[in-house]
């Protein structure tokens, strides 16, 4: 059976034209709310999670049997990377047969294929099976509060998938790298650059000696990755700066290399080059490796053969960006990641969703939730 596509584009410009940055907790809390609606219609129980109204915005779980034993679990996330007025700037569209508009396809649409999936599986009897779906309101901020969360509804699952757009070139997604992040602070002692500089211990300097023996680190063949995304310091082009800033971003294949990248950082912040220059080191591993199971490929396998049935030669990659979908991964739970529709430009103003494939991309994937519900896999 086709979906109804006019109704899925009529409710998908309603939501990209909501601004659900993470930071704009109302559009995100609207959004949550709007899914808590349309799965209560269903029947199906409902909850917020962890919700502290005045840091981030609601994370909706929603289930349909025994929350604590799931045949399957689905991530999507309804936060997005862009600020307050972007929707109002910039708002849905078509353009070349392509959704355009914040959010579109990561991972609004994404959202909108896992509700219609389970509405129509329930309007034609079809799904049996214990299914949770978790509607992540924090996932752009690496998860400050419901990690916990997700980690325990992963452990209480055979299956996890998440919804995430699948890459521009259709794939899906078998394998992940894990994350760290920190941000590393110098404090140093300000002086006049001309008149008394050896009265001062510049920040700076030690925050770029660090940053070089950071990126000593790297090592490409092994998929390890050193990024000093963001660095600041100084106040005056006169004056010895007292004080600087970097937001590192770390990427690794391997979770031993994960553990020991975070206490060889730890270690350099206690031992600075310039002694009278201190360091605050705060961060660590945000999400772990996503890697790959015997029983996930398994899974790929089932997705392949259901794939064939509308025509889709799904393909399956490695990706260096994260996923809620690592959060499983850690406690080797069978999980796929990159199911939902194929989309491209994430996180800018280019962002876009194919409307080609879309109807195979969301049958592909109810098929796959009904096998897995009624244990056919």
């Amino acid at each position: 059976m086709k979906f109804d596509l006019k109704a899925f584009e009529e409710e998908l410009k309603f939501l990209v034209n909501i601004d659900s940055g993470s930071t704009v907790i109302d559009g995100v809390n609207r959004v949550s709310d709007w899914f808590e609606d349309r799965f209560k219609q269903l029947g199906w129980q409902t909850r917020f999670v962890a919700y502290q109204p005045d840091h981030y915005g609601k994370t909706l779980f929603t289930w349909n049997g025994d929350a604590n034993d799931l045949d399957l679990l689905i991530i999507s996330h309804v936060d997005t990377v862009f600020p307050d007025k972007t929707a109002e700037a910039r708002p849905f569209s078509i353009k070349d047969k392509r959704y355009m508009g914040p959010g579109v396809a990561d991972m609004k649409a994404g959202c909108l294929m896992a509700l219609h999936s389970i509405e129509q599986l329930e309007h034609e009897k079809r799904l049996n099976g214990n299914i949770g779906i978790i509607f992540n309101g924090e996932h752009e901020l690496s998860c400050p509060t419901i990690r916990p969360f997700l980690e325990e509804k992963s452990k209480q699952a055979k299956v996890v998938v998440t919804t995430e757009p699948a890459r521009a070139d259709g794939s899906c997604v078998r394998q992940r790298k894990g994350i760290l992040r920190y941000t590393i602070q110098f404090h140093g002692k300000s002086a006049h650059s001309g008149v008394d500089p050896e009265n001062g211990n510049c920040a700076v300097t030690e925050m770029a000696r660090m940053i070089l023996r950071l990126r000593e680190l790297d090592d490409p063949k092994r998929g390890i990755n050193l990024n000093p995304g963001i660095v600041k310091g100084g106040v005056s082009i006169n004056a010895v700066p007292d004080f600087a800033e970097c937001r590192l971003d770390v990427r690794v294949v391997h979770m031993e290399d994960a553990v020991r990248l975070a206490k060889t950082i730890e270690e350099m912040g206690q031992a600075p080059t310039d002694p009278k220059v201190t360091i605050d080191v705060s961060g660590g591993i945000t999400r772990p490796p996503m890697r790959p199971t015997a029983r996930g490929d398994e899974l790929i396998e089932s997705m392949n053969e259901i794939g064939k049935k509308y025509g889709v030669q799904l393909k399956w990659t490695f990706s260096g960006g994260g996923s809620d979908a690592s959060y499983a991964s850690a406690f080797n739970i069978p999980t796929l990641c990159g199911l939902g529709p194929v989309g491209g430009g994430y996180h800018t103003d280019r962002e876009y969703l194919e409307m080609a494939e879309l109807n195979e991309r969301m049958s592909i994937f109810r098929d796959f939730v009904e096998a897995i519900g009624n244990r056919q896999t």
